[in-house]
């Protein structure tokens, strides 16, 4: 990893811009630095560690809460990080992400999100492997080389395409990370494949030494969610959606990936699962943040 470029951010306090290219991804990534740690002490003990994707999406929630939380009461002392792309990217983050958290090619669905967006081009989507590689064996080391943290005590969190992407880490690297939050997960992407994925490394694997915290909205129900894409969207879009899609059930599939990583049973494994009320897909974030990285810190 190369990093381009380092400066203090210039919306909020005490924050720390990074712009990286990763050895095996052709683009620059935006990543964000904030901390409620003191200063460590030579020798001292190293903070915990956040990585969030979608930083556009949840790195104004996420430095909210450190910078509020009080050391100690509500959360530890960590370094929150939160991974996006330059802010005059083209095509923008909402095309991007695309690629980056998606667990394998989906053809069909590539022209929806332009669609949606008014976005020029398109891109290929499957490359979570590549980007999980770069968060694991890049973007900690380099952190935990700057910063007094611990890689090897470091937290994922991502919602949506975010959250399936955190349970494909967790299912195909689970090592990478000690907790991990993942906040409406879109298990719709690719026919389900991530639900299979999932019942295949329970029945095959050990469990991991993970604690893992799922959530997902009251609103995010079948009939709204076939509401949202369906008449509220043009036909030219709406004719674009693959059957997954168009058809999800979201907490039906949320019910799925609980009950299957229940059943991976081990010491130093567990699976807290929580439907927000009166949460939906676009409003979660923030609750999703608070009450998840409280509880996988052991604060409530």
């Amino acid at each position: 990893m190369k990093i381009l470029e380092k400066r203090h951010d210039d919306l909020v306090s005490g924050s720390e811009v990074w712009f990286v290219r990763p050895d095996h991804i052709d683009d620059v990534f935006r990543v964000c630095v904030t901390s409620n740690a003191a200063p460590v002490p030579a020798g001292g003990d190293r903070a915990s560690l956040v990585i969030a994707t979608d930083a556009e999406l949840s790195g104004g929630a996420l430095r909210s809460l450190v910078g509020s939380g009080a050391v100690g009461l509500d959360l530890p002392p960590l370094y929150a990080v939160s991974v996006g792309y330059p802010l005059d990217a083209e095509p923008p983050f909402v095309v991007r992400r695309n690629r980056d958290l998606t667990p394998s090619a989906w053809p069909a669905f590539e022209p929806v999100m332009p669609a949606m967006t008014g976005a020029s081009v398109s891109m290929a989507t499957g490359g979570a492997d590549a980007y999980l590689g770069f968060l694991d064996e890049e973007l900690k080391p380099a952190l935990a080389e700057a910063f007094p943290v611990d890689p090897d005590d470091a937290t994922l969190t991502g919602q949506s395409f975010g959250g399936l992407f955190v349970v494909h880490a967790l299912l195909t690297r689970p090592a990478a990370f000690r907790r991990y939050l993942a906040g409406s997960p879109s298990l719709w992407w690719n026919d389900r494949e991530t639900l299979r994925r999932a019942a295949a490394a329970v029945a095959d694997s050990p469990a991991p030494r993970a604690h893992v915290y799922l959530c997902i909205g009251e609103l995010e129900n079948k009939a709204r969610f076939g509401r949202q894409f369906g008449p509220m969207l043009p036909e030219a879009i709406r004719s674009l959606l693959p059957a997954a899609m168009a058809d999800g059930d979201m907490q039906g599939d949320f019910f799925v990936l609980e009950q299957t990583l229940r059943e991976w049973k081990g010491e130093d494994f567990s699976v807290e699962a929580h439907m927000f009320p009166e949460e939906s897909h676009e409003s979660i974030t923030g609750a999703m943040l608070s009450r998840g990285l409280r509880r996988l810190y052991g604060y409530v």
